[in-house]
Parts: structure tokens; C-alpha cells; sequence
């Protein structure tokens, strides 16, 4: 037995011998190490070596990421991965950071990577290789499983080739995400796709498909396609499909083409879709049937479409809905009570369309399922994000919204909710963004709402709280970044000069509530602020020193009374208008971008401000200067060419004297001049001749002489190619608005004028100008059509120059002057009245449809009025009185429906005023002086023959001393009225306090009227 067993031993040990020797060879020859388990690593292949270093060497590489490409193993280069028993190349894995663009590789691609035949996957994504083709040799790579090219900067027509690689399972030639370089690739064909039975992954996010009719026919080819993205593809409609082969497809993007089409009746076949992005289209009509089959969707994105239906019940019986986004459409009716449904949203976003109902019935159900599902210790999701902003919603604050505990963002902005806030809303213990600006809460802000320690962004803005919302309100608001209770007219914001808040704010808008008197002491402890509004505030105290040592962003102290000097300014963002500030004029640092400090009471020259000798390095920066109505005199500074940013530059209602300097041709961008109401002297400004970028130009109130000149019609505007890294055309318009009322121009109006096919008002009234109106001011295109837009103006377009910026103008309309500021770009008008012009009204004005007022009179016209103004539908005003129009009032007037402003007194018309409403409501004083005119409004009744009946003879023998004694009351009133000024102001020119308190007075009372007001 013993022996046996020693045998045993023997025979095991020799087996373990032969065993170990054998795997000792078999490593050898496999290079696989038996012992151990692990392979070992095999060197790089010779022939593929050779071919990496050519596509070395035809790249550029301005980071050196390939600098390890150098040694001999080249399996242990950056980005090559090697079989490890083969030696061949597997993968190549060049991806750049897409944040690093000048450092990416780029130049030519070798065909040497041919060689690579045993190359399974090759990312060159986030590169930018200069519009370069697609080499056509990727499609004879055919052991290719994997090929990444997305924003790589190639350009062109995708090679037909690539439909070679038959075993390939991902293809990505689309964008990197935030990439904002546009893709230049475009398929004429995509028959080629048809030829990838294998491809799982398909990404053509920004290549133009536009030829390419047939993509849905040929995407349905792809049986295991299960991730299509064609984002921004130029896709202009979809095809039905009668057979759905890609049914196994689980994400598809179709956002941001433009598709107006809503039978998507192919959709139901999708059953295993958990993505459907068909966002930023055009689509019309109602939400697609085929939706309702979806059982496995996820997330659901609509927004920005056409959609014009109420929202369907079924939609909110897909409880796998995790994400549902239906923002900026034309969704109506009531929000659907089964809304609670949503078993498994997290994200909801209705927003901006035109829901209606009573939210507080609408959203109980949905917060007490979340409720629910907490209480029954769920492990599903629960709702995070809510917006419902920019609807019609009615009702109250939902205070079973308290229910949603885990509930983040909540946005229920811009809708019509009123009532008072709930206690309840203090339970939203995870909230931090809460949005619940215009509406029409009031009541007093409860106490509650301080307990959200979580809250990090509050916007209340423009309702009616009132009250107080004092310290205790904000105590245990530690995580608070951005708070905005703006426009609440009658909440006053209390606290005292020691108190130090928990939170340090970002951001705070605070305009249009009571603050003042004191300026805010605690604002000293909010170290990050960036942001801040504080507009018609009520504050009258003097700004402390070390608020302008800080490094704001923004900062709107305007509407105040605030009092004292202003040192050095160096914040981008300023605007300190309509206040009391004095002299000494600041300085401005060249980073300040926009700087308001009109209606104040600075003095003197604005020389001290602005012509400080700057270096040669430093750069200005200053796009908008406001420094009207203050008390500025002199003659206007000849430093403008250290200010070469400007695009609004306003200088109006001061005692600026002498002429335009020449030093402001340099300003080459200016998009608006206002220079009106000073004593500015001499001919047209000839350095604006160099400004072609206008779009506002308002010399009017000066003392501006000669003709206007021919040159003024070569304000056309700009284009320049700017960021050519993304393809952008920076430009600005022709000129919009021409304002020279009220100077002493003299001569003809100039035809060049017709050139500005982009004016909308023109104001050359109360000139000496003489001859004819041009016949071509009927070509204006911009008052051809009524417009449609609440915004036109082009200072609102970020395209434009000046973006970001608003306008002005004061204009005389329906009798009475104006000042314009957001509307001014809804305006459009002409208004020539007070010249010497001669000759008759060109027929071509009644094809300016769009033109809302029209002032011609105080001219020597004649002939009739065009028999086609009723045309003129868009009408508010015309005045064509003293003039010396004949003829009969064209019947076509009164179909004018908004004409509320109309004067054609003191001309020579004749016959019957036109019957109608429109016309009979207007007093007889629009049409007193024209003694042939007859019927209402005028007493003068009309015979048989269309003129004025005789009137009948007064034999009634009463004598006239009543009317001496008229003549007598007439002739002393004059006189009783200069007594009666003189009486009221002489005392206020002689005695100079009497004369300060007196206007002190009326600008607090101006500041009440406004903060009233607003």
C-alpha cells in the first residue's frame, strides 16, 4: 500500500515535470505565459509602424500629442492600442478636447493608414482638419467597427465609400455637444448607408440632407439601427413608411430641422423607443397619434413646434414618461386634471404657450401621487423640475405643492395666479429655484418661505406684495444667490444698519420697491454681488465709499434722489440716471461697456470725463454714454477718437454749443446720435458723414443751418464678417430714424433720402425747407406693411451692432409731443409740417400702408388729397392743415378705422365731409377755415347741390354792445396773463433760494409721480 502510494507521488511528479516544460515551450512559441495566466505583450508590426509615422508626418500637430511616436514599440504610442498576441494595430484613438480647438490636430490625412488593415476603431473626433475631404480610402478600411469623425472639421460630400464598411456598428460625423462650429458636410445620396447592415449607432447631427428626399427609406433599411441622431440636418419633410424595419431603434433625434408635418402614423410601430427629440421644427396641428403606443418612452421633447391643440388625455397616461418637455408652442385649453398620472415624471416643462384652468385643482393630484408614493417608501422617482411659466393659469398658490418634498425648480411665472402664498410653500425643504414673477399675488410675503434653507434663486418680481420683507424673512436663507422682488410697488424692504445676512448674493433687483431713505448698509457684507438694481428705490442718502471699490457687473442705482459726487467708475455696466448727482464729472475706466448718468446735475465741459490722455495699449471700451438732460456746456469735446467702441451716444437737453468736432468721424459703429435741444451751430455736421452705421440720428432744437446734405442718403448700413471661426455675419441697417425737427435748414429736400429703404421716421419739420416733396418717398419699405413684430427695432437683434440697446425720440404726434422709447421701433412716420414746400401730395404716400402718423401742415401745398388715402389703414394722425388744399375730402378717409388724431382746418376743400362714424366724431376744429365744407361735424348744413346753404339773415334788431364789450375782454387777456406769470415768477428769477427750494419741490414730486407710475 505504501509502495503504491510512493508510485503515485512519482508518476504526479513527473506529470507536473512534463506539464511545466511543455506550457514553458508553448509560451515560447504563443508568448502566452501559462503559469500566470496573463499574455504577453507582442511588439508592434513593422509595416504598421511605418504607416503611423506617414500620418505623423502629414498632420499638424501644434501640441505635440504625438511626440511619443517616436520609439520602436509603437503598441505603447499615445492613442494606439495593439493586439496583444498579433502586434496589429486595433485601435486608434485621437479625440481632442473640443474646448481646446487651437491646439487640435489638423493638416493632411496619409492613405499610409491603408496599411492598418486589421483597425477595428478610429476616433479623430473634435480635430479640425480645414474643411477637409472625407478621404475616400476610410471606406476600404473594412475590418472598421467603430469610426468617430464628428467635428473633426471636414467638409464636402461624404464619400459613397464609407457604405463599404460592411461590419461597422457606430458612425458619428455630426458635432460634438457645444460645439458651435458649424458642420460643412452634405450627402447628395445616402443609398451608401444601406450598405451598413450591422450599424447601431448613427449620428449625422448638422449635415445638410436637404437632397437627400429619401432618408427615412433608406434609415428604415437598418435593422439593428437603435440610436439615429439627425439633429439640424436641413430635413425638410418625412415620407410615410408602410413598413417599419427599424423597430428595434431605442433614441431618435430630429430636432432642429424643419418639419412642419404631424402624421407621423409610423410611430407606433416604435414600441421600444425611450427617446423621441423632435424639437425645433415647425410642426403643426396635434401631438402624433402613433405617441400613444410608445409604452417604453423615457423622455418626450415637443418644444418649440407649432403644436396648436389642447393637450391629449392619453399623453398623460404614458407613466414611463420621465422627461416631458413642451415648451414655447401653442398648446391651449386647460391644463388636464389627470396630470397626476405621470407615475414616473421627474422633469415637467409646459411652458410658454396658452394653457388655461385653475392650477390648484390641476397639480393637487400630481403632488399627492408624489405624496403617496414617499409615504409607501417607493423607490421610483419623484417630480424635480416644474415649469409652467408664460401660461394663462388662474387661481391660487397650490398649496399642496408643499407635497412635492423632493421638488427643485418650480416655475410658475407670467401667468394670471393671484391670492395670497401659503404657509405650506415653506415645506419645499429641496427647493432652490422658486419663479413666481408676474402675476398677481398680493398679500403679505409669509414667514415661511425663510425655513427653505436649500432656496438659492427667488424671483417675485412684479406683483402686489405688500408689507414688509424684513430680516426674518431672509434669515435661514443660507444657500441664496439671486433675489428679485422688483416692481412690488408697496413692499417695503426693512433692515437694520448691523444686520448681517446669511447668504451672499450674486445677483439682486430690488427696483421699484421702498428701500430709502438710507442707502442699504448690509449690502457692504455681500462680497460676490454682481448684479444690482435698485431703481426707484426712494433713496436720498450719499453712496458710501466703499461701494465703488467693489466689482460689480451691473449696477442700476437710477430714479433716486441720491445725492453727492461720483468718483473713478470702472464697472462694465452703469446706469445712475435721473438723480442729483454733482460735479466733479467721474472718470471712466476703459472697461465700463455701458454708462447712464442723464438727468443730472453735472456742469461744464464734458472734456474733464472724457479726454484724459489714454496709452497707446489701452482699449475703450464704452458701447453706450447717456449724459442728456444735465447742465452741460461748452463746446462739444474733439476726443472722440479714444472712443471708437461707441454705438449710442446721447448728448441732448443740455447748453452744448459751436459745432460737431471733427474727431467724431472716428466713430465708425455708432448706430445712435441724439444731440437734440442744445444750441449746436453751423451747417449739416459734416464728420457724420463717416458714420454709415446709423440707424438714429436726432439733431433736433439746434441752431443747424444750410441744406441737408445728398450724402446723408449713403447711411445704409454695414457688413462685416466677423468670428469667422463660426460663420457669422455681423451687420448693421440703414438708417431707420432721421429727426431734424426744429433747426434752420434751408433749401430742397433731397432725393438721396429715397435711398434709406429701411427709414421708418423721417422729421424734418419746422425748417425753412423749400420746393416739392419727392414723389419717391412712397418706396420706403419699412412703412410699406404694417408691422407685426412688438419689436422691429434692430437695437434688440444680437446681430446688430448695437445689441442689447433700446432708443428714443421725441415727436410731435396727434398734436401733442412725445417721448418714445420701447415703442419707437412699432412707429413709422413723416412729418414735413412748417417749411415753405410747394406743390401737390404725391399719390405715391397712399401706398405706405403701414404709416401711423403723417404731418404736412403749415406748408403752401395745393392740389387735392390723393384719392386713395383711405389705403392708408395703419393711420393715427394726419394733419394737413394750413395748406391750400382743395377739392373734396376723398369718401375713402373715413374707412380709416384707428385715425384718432385728424386736422385738414384752413385750407381751401369744398363740398360734403364724408359720411360715417369715423369722420362725424371728430371735432368741427379739423375742419374749420374751409369755407366750402359743409355737413357734420360742421353746423353748416349742405344744399342740394353738395355746398353750404345760405345762412339766414339776423333781422332781430339787437345791438352789438355785447360784442364791444367781447373785444374789450379779448384784447386784456393777454396782458391779465403776463401780469399773472410775472406775478408767480419773479420772485423765484429774484430771490435764488426761494428759486432752489421751488424746483426742489418739483423734483420730489416728479420722482412720487413716477415710482406711481411705474
Amino acid at each position: 500500500m505504501c509502495a503504491l502510494k510512493s508510485t503515485s507521488l512519482m508518476d504526479l511528479n513527473m506529470r507536473g515535470l512534463v506539464v511545466s516544460l511543455l506550457c514553458f515551450l508553448f509560451s515560447v512559441a504563443t508568448k502566452f505565459n501559462c503559469c500566470t495566466g496573463h499574455s504577453l505583450k507582442a511588439l508592434c508590426n513593422e509595416e504598421e509602424r511605418e504607416a503611423l509615422l506617414s500620418f505623423k508626418t502629414g498632420v499638424h500637430d501644434p501640441s505635440n500629442r504625438l511626440s511619443s511616436w517616436v520609439s520602436e514599440e509603437c503598441c505603447n504610442w499615445e492613442g494606439v492600442l495593439c493586439h496583444n498576441t498579433t502586434g496589429h494595430v486595433l485601435r486608434l484613438n485621437l479625440r481632442w478636447d473640443v474646448y481646446q480647438r487651437a491646439s487640435s490636430l489638423g493638416g493632411n490625412i496619409s492613405s499610409s493608414l491603408l496599411h492598418l488593415k486589421h483597425l477595428r476603431y478610429m476616433d479623430l473626433s473634435c480635430n479640425d482638419f480645414g474643411s477637409l475631404n472625407i478621404p475616400k480610402f476610410f471606406g476600404f478600411l473594412s475590418n472598421l467597427r467603430y469610426l468617430n469623425l464628428s467635428s473633426a472639421g471636414f467638409g464636402g460630400v461624404i464619400p459613397h465609400q464609407l457604405g463599404n464598411l460592411s461590419k461597422l456598428h457606430y458612425l458619428d460625423i455630426g458635432n460634438c455637444q457645444y460645439y458651435i462650429h458649424r458642420n460643412s458636410l452634405n450627402v447628395e445620396d445616402l443609398e451608401w448607408i444601406s450598405g451598413l447592415p450591422f450599424l447601431e449607432y448613427l449620428d449625422m447631427t448638422t449635415v445638410n440632407l436637404s437632397k437627400t428626399s429619401n432618408w427615412l427609406q433608406v434609415m428604415n433599411k437598418l435593422h439593428s439601427l437603435s440610436v439615429l441622431r439627425l439633429s439640424n440636418c436641413e430635413l425638410l419633410a418625412i415620407d410615410s413608411l408602410r413598413h417599419v424595419n427599424f423597430s428595434n431603434l431605442l433614441i431618435l433625434d430630429l430636432s432642429w430641422n424643419h418639419l412642419i408635418s404631424s402624421s407621423f402614423d409610423w410611430f407606433a410601430d416604435l414600441s421600444s423607443l425611450t427617446t423621441l427629440n423632435p424639437a425645433d421644427n415647425t410642426i403643426h396641428g396635434q401631438i402624433p397619434y402613433g405617441l400613444r403606443n410608445m409604452s417604453s418612452l423615457i423622455f418626450l421633447d415637443l418644444s418649440y413646434n407649432k403644436f396648436a391643440s389642447s393637450l391629449p388625455d392619453w399623453l398623460f397616461h404614458m407613466t414611463t414618461l420621465d422627461h416631458l418637455y413642451a415648451i414655447s408652442n401653442m398648446f391651449q385649453g386647460k391644463l388636464p386634471n389627470n396630470i397626476g398620472n405621470l407615475s414616473s415624471i421627474t422633469y415637467l416643462d409646459l411652458s410658454d404657450n396658452a394653457l388655461e384652468g385653475d392650477i390648484l385643482r390641476s397639480l393637487g393630484n400630481l403632488c399627492a401621487f408624489q405624496l403617496s408614493k414617499i409615504s409607501h417608501r417607493s423607490q421610483g422617482k419623484s417630480l424635480e423640475f416644474l415649469n409652467l411659466g408664460g401660461n394663462k393659469l388662474s387661481g391660487s398658490f397650490p398649496d399642496t405643492l408643499g407635497e412635492c418634498k423632493i421638488l427643485e425648480y418650480l416655475n410658475l411665472g407670467e401667468n394670471r395666479l393671484s391670492g395670497h402664498l401659503p404657509n405650506e410653500l415653506g415645506q419645499l425643504n429641496s427647493l432652490s429655484s422658486l419663479y413666481i414673477h408676474r402675476n398677481s399675488f398680493s398679500g403679505k410675503i409669509p414667514i415661511s418661505l425663510g425655513r427653505i434653507s436649500t432656496l438659492s434663486r427667488l424671483n417675485i418680481r412684479e406683483n402686489f406684495f405688500k408689507g414688509i420683507l424684513s430680516e426674518k424673512h431672509l434669515a435661514n436663507l443660507t444657500s441664496l444667490k439671486e433675489l428679485d422682488a422688483s416692481s412690488n410697488l408697496q413692499l417695503t424692504v426693512q433692515a437694520s444698519s448691523n444686520w448681517t445676512p446669511p447668504f451672499q448674493l450674486t445677483g439682486l433687483d430690488l427696483g421699484s420697491c421702498l428701500l430709502g431713505p438710507q442707502f442699504p448698509a448690509w449690502l457692504q457684507t455681500q462680497k460676490n454681488l454682481y448684479d444690482l438694481n435698485m431703481s426707484y428705490a426712494g433713496i436720498s442718502d450719499v453712496i458710501p465709499a466703499w461701494f465703488w471699490t467693489r466689482t460689480y457687473q451691473t449696477i442700476d442705482l437710477s430714479h433716486n434722489q441720491i445725492i453727492g459726487s461720483i468718483p473713478s467708475l470702472h464697472f462694465p455696466r452703469i446706469h445712475l440716471g435721473s438723480n442729483n448727482f454733482t460735479d466733479p464729472q467721474p472718470q471712466i475706466s476703459s472697461d465700463v461697456v455701458e454708462l447712464d448718468l442723464s438727468d443730472n446735475l453735472f456742469r461744464g465741459s464734458l472734456s474733464p470725463m472724457l479726454c484724459r490722455q489714454r496709452t497707446n495699449k489701452e482699449v475703450n471700451l464704452l458701447n453706450s454714454l447717456d449724459v442728456s438732460g444735465n447742465l452741460l456746456s461748452g463746446e462739444l469735446p474733439n476726443c472722440w477718437m479714444y472712443w471708437r467702441e461707441l454705438t449710442v451716444l446721447k448728448l441732448g437737453n443740455n447748453n452744448l454749443t459751436g459745432h460737431i468736432p471733427s474727431s467724431m468721424a472716428s466713430l465708425i459703429w455708432l448706430g445712435s446720435l441724439h444731440l437734440r435741444n442744445n444750441h449746436l451751430s453751423g451747417n449739416f455736421p459734416l464728420p457724420l458723414k463717416n458714420c454709415s452705421s446709423l440707424m438714429v440720428l436726432d439733431l433736433s432744437e439746434n441752431e443747424l443751418t444750410g441744406s441737408i446734405p445728398e450724402w446723408i442718403g449713403n447711411f445704409i448700413g454695414k457688413i462685416t464678417e466677423t468670428f469667422l471661426e463660426v460663420g457669422r455675419i455681423l451687420h448693421t441697417a440703414s438708417l431707420m430714424v432721421l429727426v431734424l425737427h426744429s433747426n434752420k435748414f434751408n433749401g430742397s429736400i433731397p432725393v438721396e433720402l429715397c435711398h434709406l429703404n429701411s427709414l421708418q421716421i423721417l422729421d424734418l419739420g419746422n425748417n425753412n425747407l423749400s420746393g416739392t416733396i419727392p414723389r419717391c418717398f412712397g418706396n420706403y419699405s419699412r412703412t410699406i406693411k404694417p408691422s407685426n413684430s412688438t419689436s422691429p427695432f434692430p437695437f434688440h437683434d444680437p446681430y446688430y451692432i448695437t445689441f442689447g440697446s433700446t432708443d428714443e425720440a421725441t415727436l410731435v404726434m396727434k398734436g401733442v409731443e412725445y417721448e418714445y422709447h420701447k415703442s419707437l421701433g412699432l412707429l413709422a412716420g413723416i412729418d414735413l409740417s412748417s417749411n415753405n414746400l410747394s406743390g401737390g401730395i404725391p399719390e405715391e404716400f397712399t401706398s405706405l400702408h403701414g404709416l401711423i402718423f403723417l404731418n404736412l401742415s403749415h406748408n403752401h401745398l395745393q392740389g387735392k388729397i390723393p384719392v386713395k388715402i383711405g389705403d392708408m389703414k395703419s393711420l393715427e394722425s394726419l394733419d394737413l392743415s394750413m395748406n391750400r388744399l382743395s377739392g373734396v375730402i376723398p369718401q375713402g378717409m373715413a374707412t380709416i378705422a384707428f385715425l384718432s388724431h385728424l386736422n385738414l382746418s384752413y385750407n381751401n376743400l369744398s363740398g360734403q365731409i364724408p359720411s360715417g362714424t369715423q369722420l362725424r366724431g371728430f371735432s368741427p376744429f379739423s375742419f374749420i377755415g374751409n369755407p366750402e365744407l359743409c355737413g357734420a361735424p360742421l353746423t353748416d348744413d349742405c344744399g342740394e347741390d353738395g355746398k353750404p346753404k345760405a345762412p339766414i339773415p339776423d333781422n332781430d334788431g339787437e345791438d352789438d354792445s355785447g360784442w364791444i364789450d367781447m373785444k374789450w375782454f379779448y384784447l386784456g387777456m393777454p396782458w391779465g396773463f403776463a401780469v399773472g406769470v410775472w406775478a408767480i415768477f419773479a420772485p423765484l428769477a429774484l430771490k435764488r433760494a426761494w428759486r432752489h427750494a421751488y424746483f426742489q419741490f418739483l423734483d420730489e414730486m416728479k420722482y412720487k409721480l413716477l415710482g406711481w407710475c411705474s
